[in-house]
């Protein structure tokens, strides 16, 4: 009786072992991997050619989605050394090689779309350095500062520099019924909302390689849009050096 016991455990765990591995399998299969941007190029400046690949990880159970459960940045050099970094998924990946401060080097700028709509946006810079692949910060600006005003107005202060006053008259009947004011006297302290970078894109100012920046600027609401600050970029050194600031405002009547 023992030995038929045993054997029937026997024969259930080899046949669920066996389940395991065949549904690891087919889990395997069902994600594929997609090459979305390849280059030969030179990116370290040594006259000598790299390929530069991004690969993408999907399912094939969004086989027709831009979205990608994981993906790779690979260099590979002449000498067939490879560098890689995993990253985080995302849609629509596009990758852009680009030399930011001229100096021959080119690195690598990806953009990652944080959902489907493309309203979220992931923005990242990378550069090979001594056969690692390095991350470098985006652009930010060190202070903003932001506050409603008596009559219907705001002011947005960039970097304790520059200073715009937003003329909100036109809104005025939707911001009395939300209590911000009453007959034109704020009601309480309330800034501005400045959102993160819906577009980053590569341009030129003064002979140079730039960044061009442009985030939303909303009253009480992100879809409460004021405006749209704009500011373009270079890098020097070690870091990015902010070159021009542009302040858009736009109307109610346009929102």
């Amino acid at each position: 009786m023992r030995k038929e016991i045993l054997f029937a455990l026997t024969a259930f765990f080899f046949f669920s072992l066996t389940a395991i591995t065949v549904a690891y399998a087919v889990e395997k299969e069902d994600k594929t991997e997609e090459i979305i941007y390849e280059e030969e190029t030179d990116i370290s400046h040594d006259a000598q050619q790299e390929k530069v690949i991004l690969k993408g990880i999907t399912s094939d159970d969004t086989e027709n989605s831009p979205f990608f459960n994981q993906l790779t940045l690979e260099v590979i050099q002449e000498s067939g050394e490879s560098t890689k970094l995993d990253l985080e998924g995302g849609y629509s990946p596009k990758l852009h090689l680009l030399d930011i401060n001229d100096d021959g080097q080119k690195e690598m700028f990806l953009t990652v779309l944080g959902n489907e709509r493309g309203s979220q946006k992931n923005f990242y810079f990378y550069q090979l350095q001594k056969d690692e692949l390095i991350e470098l910060t985006k652009p930010e600006l060190s202070s903003i500062a932001s506050e409603f005003k008596d009559g219907y107005k705001a002011q947005l202060t960039i970097e304790d520099k520059k200073t715009y006053i937003f003329d909100l008259y036109e809104r005025k009947n939707h911001y009395e019924e939300l209590g911000l004011y009453h007959e034109g006297r704020l009601n309480e302290p309330t800034e501005l909302i400045v959102g993160p970078y819906t577009e980053l894109k590569i341009t030129r100012i003064d002979n140079k390689t730039a960044i061009k920046g442009k985030q939303r600027i909303s009253g009480l609401a992100t879809v409460d849009t004021v405006g749209y600050l704009e500011t373009i970029w270079t890098w020097k050194n070690t870091d990015w050096s902010l070159e021009k600031v542009i302040v858009k405002e736009i109307s109610h009547k346009s929102n």
